[in-house]
């Protein structure tokens, strides 16, 4: 991994960031386009085929699973696990019940404007299934959407074999989910868009998910609404002072482990301190169960950045605006750290504890969306409804202006429109 100095190559770290971020691109949203005309085409033998191509189907499938194999899914989980997922369950559904956005009145004289928010009624929760199963994934999609008061919600997930994970399974019979699809990719995202023949059209769909998935929702945006467009994961990390070269690296793998299209960066004011988090990685890769993800993602994404100016570096963070940050050390320059989708600050906070534990949602932006949006949360599950009443009075107080703003737009039947009300009979 290269070490950047930050201060006479700061153009150079963003392009590289951002060359690192843009990756295969245009080939992905050329396989994406593929992948949509066959789904649309040939819908539910779409699936199946893609299902038998790449998640190692032996024979056909129906798409839905039934009670019966979510139950039989379920049933392999030891109990000691189900534990677990249900610890998780209640610290997330604690962190983001207080979420839920209040009604709103606004009143001033011969006018009022209530609005409250209203549940989207379909949801198609994503949940990824490349190398590794993600329970956590499904419920950080499915709580806030509960909380939110959605109707219908439905899961995905890439069924290996025909077989969706247990855990996941397990999961989803806690949430109280019961409709699964074995399905996963780009094309269980244009699946859920337009519907096929097994699979319903839904409202919005959200997860993380891999730069297929991720293009694919970019695409299917205006079709349906989505969460945001979260990729491949991303990690800096700020060392203010010099903290355990084994912690660091570690926080740096857990990342790394998701994708080989993971980016994780590491900014230090010691050199030293650099050269030894890269000393303890070579010495902590060789016993990493994933460590080929690992060391391609850290070969081809990971960057390691030396600073003199603490400044410089945290307006180098707000430009790259990372899904995830750690801030360990002098915690001081924390209100000028803007975008990242989550922070992460001390010693004891590693990434790790925030995608399972700590109650937040790990459903973040990547690729530099955290400079205009945030992290799955409640409110993204409801739309605002707006009422406004006005009466007369407000007609007669400021009906001329807003005529005289209809004529200077050039637009009379608005002006026209209100005049009307003006001049009809009280």
């Amino acid at each position: 991994m290269k070490v950047w100095e930050l201060d006479r190559e700061f153009d150079g770290l963003m392009s590289f960031v951002k060359t690192g971020r843009e990756g295969k691109k245009r080939d992905v949203r050329e396989a994406v386009l593929k992948i949509r005309e066959a789904v649309l085409s040939r819908g539910d033998s779409a699936l199946v085929d893609f299902s038998i191509a790449w998640d190692g189907w032996e024979r056909p499938h129906p798409l839905k699973l039934t009670p019966e194999e979510i139950d039989e899914a379920a049933s392999r989980v030891p109990a000691r696990d189900l534990s677990v997922l249900k610890g998780m369950i209640r610290n997330v559904v604690s962190y983001h019940r207080g979420q839920k956005m209040p009604k709103r009145a606004f009143r001033k004289k011969g006018l009022v404007v209530e609005e409250a928010p209203v549940p989207v009624e379909s949801v198609m929760v994503y949940v990824p299934g490349g190398t590794a199963s993600y329970p956590s994934s499904l419920i950080m999609g499915v709580v806030p959407a509960q909380i939110a008061g959605v109707r219908r919600i439905c899961a995905a997930t890439p069924g290996r074999g025909g077989a969706i994970n247990g855990h996941v399974a397990a999961a989803a019979k806690l949430l109280g989910i019961g409709e699964i699809y074995r399905v996963g990719g780009a094309q269980a995202v244009y699946a859920f868009a337009f519907g096929t023949g097994s699979v319903p059209k839904v409202d919005m769909i959200v997860g993380p998910g891999n730069a297929y998935v991720e293009e694919a929702k970019r695409d299917v945006y205006g079709s349906v609404g989505i969460d945001m467009l979260a990729g491949p994961t991303e990690l800096v990390i700020l060392c203010t002072r010099a903290h355990s070269p084994e912690h660091v690296a570690l926080d740096m793998f857990s990342q790394a482990e998701h994708d080989e299209l993971a980016s994780v960066g590491l900014f230090s004011s010691s050199r030293e301190h650099l050269e030894a988090v890269v000393r303890t990685m070579e010495g902590l890769l060789a016993a990493a169960p994933r460590r080929e993800t690992i060391r391609k993602a850290l070969d081809d994404n990971g960057y390691m950045v030396h600073y003199t100016d603490i400044g410089r570096a945290v307006e180098a963070i707000n430009r790259i605006a990372p899904e995830h940050m750690e801030l360990i050390g002098d915690e001081s320059c924390l209100p000028s750290i803007l975008y990242p989708g989550v922070i992460y600050v001390g010693p004891h906070t590693p990434v790790a504890m925030g995608d399972y534990y700590i109650g937040t949602n790990h459903v973040l932006p990547t690729a530099g969306a955290g400079r205009f949006t945030g992290g799955l949360s409640v409110d993204r599950f409801t739309k605002r409804k707006v009422v406004v009443t006005i009466d007369r009075t407000f007609i007669e107080r400021y009906g001329d202006r807003a005529e005289r703003l209809a004529r200077i737009e050039g637009l009379p039947a608005h002006g026209d429109a209100i005049k009307a009300r003006k001049e009809s009979p009280k």
